[in-house]
């Protein structure tokens, strides 16, 4: 079996993604009903979102103020005029037989997503980002040969990213997916989480022979459900168009499905054109006009972005973009190193800390990482006293690990270790005491086995608990040896 960089070295791939984002507003889309993730199936429905005969929908401003949020996010066009339509196709989960959408009108298009691929930045282009309601869910059993279906998901507010079909990698795709939770989990629009279904894609692929300028014909896998399928869904569809050109037929457009089970996309049905969903103004929902200065208001409240985090870090401390992307991937993390660089630590230190000695410990007890565990100002202050040699690194870690594990201050944590005060570690005691209980080594030293030399500094700093400073203990044993 070909692999994707053995077919990719031939046939230029060409990728678009629609990303569905469920917004975190109290209600749905075009009505008050409240949605909430987990809920007990149908406790959350009413009549506009069961699509009951009469029920007329009412435009949720929340999701619209959301929408405009992500639009600033990523410098595009917001209008100040949009329209909502009515998008038809029928399946259970859809009691209304069509999703209020938008269609020639979205009150967003344009903008751009950096990414980041092989240490590269990348742009990748959108189309645009329309508003929309979301569909009840289906739960199929194959065993019994039956479905069900549960509405309280019908009618919750999305937002649909459209990008121009500039991706060529599957790895880009999987990345700028990660990039657009990361975007609205900084805005606050939306948690994203992809195993509650509040972050959901489609990609759209096809291949083309090298050189060749004309697109192939696309194919689409719908509803792929974690970053990890996304990039295997594509490679598995790149590889099958690949396998048909290969064998002189034809790939026919079509929707496919991500089988998790099989590891391979497998076709639905034939794929459906804009002109099959009928398309037209939804009735109910007359045209929509916002105030430019509402727009003006929502972009001046945006916080500093993850691309910015990054492209700041690189150029003011000579990150590289491994360790900014690090230390952006979330805000709280980004907030919290910014915060530390006010106590005067250096970039480097800080990073070496957050990301090595406190990353260690949020992973040792599986916890999201949380600024209020260890504060920013302690952190700052342990990363001072190892700089300046006032305490070992070793006591440095075994102080964050105390004061991460503990509710006590790092004042208590330092005084109850008696980190600081190293006359009760008295120096020429302690190397005394290792040489005498290990005179055979001293001669063997005094003989020319100076390589010994790392035998002693380790028995010293095993007696004295590594709280004496490295340089102090080198310094005294050297002098040690070599008069006595």
């Amino acid at each position: 079996m070909n692999t994707i960089e053995t077919i990719n070295k031939d046939w230029d791939f060409v990728i678009g993604i629609e990303v569905h984002v469920q917004l975190e507003t109290k209600s749905k889309m075009f009505s008050t009903c409240e949605y909430t993730y987990d809920k007990d199936p149908n406790t959350l429905t009413c009549p506009t979102s069961l699509g009951l005969p009469g029920a007329l929908p009412s435009i949720n401003e929340k999701a619209i103020d959301f929408a405009i949020q992500f639009g600033s996010a990523v410098n595009a066009n917001i209008h100040s005029s949009f329209s909502f339509a009515r998008k038809h196709y029928f399946y259970p989960d859809l009691p209304k037989g069509y999703q209020i959408s938008q269609f020639d009108k979205p009150i967003v298009t344009g903008g751009v997503v950096p990414i980041w691929w092989n240490d590269k930045q990348y742009d990748i282009e959108l189309t645009r980002a329309h508003l929309e309601e979301d569909a009840g869910k289906s739960t199929h059993h194959l065993s019994s040969n039956s479905s069900q279906v549960d509405f309280n998901r019908s009618g919750a507010p999305l937002i649909e990213i459209v990008t121009e079909p500039v991706l060529t990698h599957p790895i880009q795709a999987k990345i700028f997916i990660q990039r657009i939770k990361q975007i609205v989990n900084y805005i606050m629009i939306s948690n994203a989480e992809m195993e509650q279904g509040k972050l959901r894609c489609d990609a759209n692929i096809s291949i083309k022979k090298k050189g060749v300028k004309k697109f192939g014909t696309k194919t689409e896998i719908k509803n792929i459900n974690s970053f990890r399928n996304v990039q295997k869904a594509i490679e598995s569809e790149i590889k099958r168009q690949h396998q048909l050109l290969e064998d002189g037929q034809e790939v026919k457009q079509a929707s496919l499905t991500w089988n998790n089970e099989k590891n391979t996309a497998e076709i639905m049905r034939v794929k459906e054109n804009a002109n099959d969903y009928r398309y037209f103004p939804d009735p109910d929902l007359p045209p929509v006009t916002i105030e430019n200065s509402k727009i003006k208001s929502i972009r001046e409240i945006l916080p500093t972005l993850p691309f910015e985090f990054e492209n700041k870090w690189i150029d003011k401390y000579n990150f590289k973009p491994e360790e900014a992307i690090t230390l952006a991937s979330t805000r709280h993390i980004a907030s919290y190193f910014e915060e530390i660089l006010n106590y005067d630590v250096s970039a480097k230190n800080a990073y070496k800390w957050i990301t090595g000695e406190l990353f260690r410990l949020f992973n040792e007890v599986n916890i999201p990482f949380d600024h209020n565990k260890v504060l920013a100002k302690d952190l700052a202050k342990i990363i001072s006293l190892s700089d300046s040699e006032k305490i070992t690194t070793n006591s440095a870690k075994e102080v964050l690990r105390k004061l991460f594990t503990s509710n006590d201050s790092l004042k208590t944590v330092m005084n109850d270790g008696d980190y600081l005060d190293n006359k009760s570690n008295n120096v020429e005691d302690i190397i005394d005491k290792v040489l005498k209980e290990n005179p055979g080594e001293v001669i063997r030293f005094q003989k020319g086995e100076e390589k010994l030399l790392s035998y002693f500094i380790g028995k010293v700093m095993k007696e004295s608990k590594g709280k004496i400073n490295h340089k102090i203990i080198t310094q005294e044993l050297s002098k040690k040896l070599r008069n006595s």
